[in-house]
């Protein structure tokens, strides 16, 4: 048995990140968390108390660089991770990032130079939807052309602040660091959005030309001016295909949203993960089913196709693998096992960041903004 992997938690601000590293480890036999570092006493020592974490400590640096760590997950604010992942990375950590990884583009481009000159992995907690079973299933269906090529999305996050108001789970603060534009570079709609903008370049297999669209706040008028909770953005891909993008704070206490569908020359896929969750296809134009819709069985792994036969035959998973990754630090560790080279990079993060950013731009001034490339 190899030696395990040793896991620092570099903060606790995004809790969410942080809180599900030790249930991750504790899962595997390659992995164990030796150390994390939280400006909150309490709440750190709590996680490090549950866990038999041997090391906790206020000082984000000292686990960023210490030499008994060789993995570190980044889950403090974003406006201190760029110097804390490259502090890590200059001495040799593996990284999970934080989302967003910077608070402005040119921050996160010094950080994916600065992470590839050092020669670690990382991979971008952006990228966490990659891994989710609709966000596997929906990327293996459009790649093996089951909806033909794809000519448009709509993806909906609808979804209230409370979260985003959250110290700790049980402690609400209505000045959280999601509320300070001084620590992320966004509010409601980049808050999911960033997820949603990473998958669809991953999915398409493209990148985002132009943005345009609509942000304003329509429920809590007391957000920092350079903050939303309602959010549309409408994102052009260099191929053609068109996204719709709408993502929010602004439903009511205990109310949530969520659904996708996406179109394409010979057929439509949809998503349901509030109402009566479930996937679905319809993709058998020409056939004696066509215009009728079929469950979308979950696809098991990147190498596990799930197409639909156009012959009109059950939709076949050919086998499931049960090792299957389900987020970041699951696809870090195996990468690092096995050698490979992670599917998300800090390059992912640079170019979905340019979008929102972007997206910002032109809603603010009520424009389409294009991209260079």
């Amino acid at each position: 048995m190899k030696t395990p992997r040793r896991i620092g938690i570099v903060g606790l601000d995004h809790w969410y990140i942080g809180r599900e590293v030790p249930a991750v480890a504790a899962r595997r036999d390659d992995a164990v968390v030796v150390a994390v570092a939280h400006s909150h006493e309490g709440n750190r020592k709590e996680l490090a108390d549950r866990w038999s974490i041997p090391f906790e400590t206020s000082d984000l640096m000292a686990v960023a660089t210490s030499p008994d760590v060789d993995v570190v997950v980044t889950a403090c604010t974003t406006a201190e991770h760029v110097d804390l992942a490259l502090a890590a990375a200059r001495h040799g950590k593996h990284l999970v990032t934080v989302k967003p990884c910077a608070m402005s583009v040119p921050e996160a481009r010094r950080l994916r130079d600065g992470v590839a000159a050092a020669g670690v992995l990382a991979v971008p907690f952006e990228a966490n939807t990659r891994f989710q079973a609709h966000g596997r299933t929906f990327a293996r269906a459009i790649r093996d052309g089951a909806i033909g090529n794809v000519q448009s999305a709509s993806l909906v996050g609808r979804f209230t602040i409370d979260g985003a108001r959250l110290d700790w789970p049980g402690q609400p603060n209505p000045n959280a660091w999601w509320m300070d534009p001084a620590k992320v570079p966004g509010g409601g709609w980049m808050d999911h959005a960033i997820y949603l903008v990473d998958w669809l370049r991953w999915a398409f297999q493209d990148e985002v030309a132009s943005v345009s669209g609509v942000a304003k706040t329509l429920v809590h008028h007391d957000l920092s001016p350079k903050q939303d909770d309602f959010g549309v953005a409408l994102l052009e891909f260099s191929r053609g295909a068109i996204a719709t993008v709408e993502v929010t704070w602004s439903s009511p206490r205990g109310h949530y949203q969520m659904g996708w569908q996406v179109t394409g020359s010979e057929g439509d896929l949809a998503w349901d993960g509030t109402i009566s969750p479930g996937m679905s296809i319809r993709a058998r134009h020409g056939t004696p089913e066509a215009g009728k819709w079929h469950p979308l069985a979950a696809d098991g792994s990147e190498g596990t196709a799930t197409s639909p036969s156009r012959s009109g035959e059950d939709i076949p998973v050919s086998r499931v693998r049960g090792t299957q990754p389900t987020g970041c630090l699951d696809h870090l560790l195996d990468c690092l096992a096995d050698g490979t080279t992670p599917i998300a990079s800090l390059d992912d993060s640079v170019r979905t960041l340019e979008a929102c950013m972007a997206f910002h731009d032109a809603a603010r001034e009520g424009r389409r903004v294009d991209l260079a490339r």
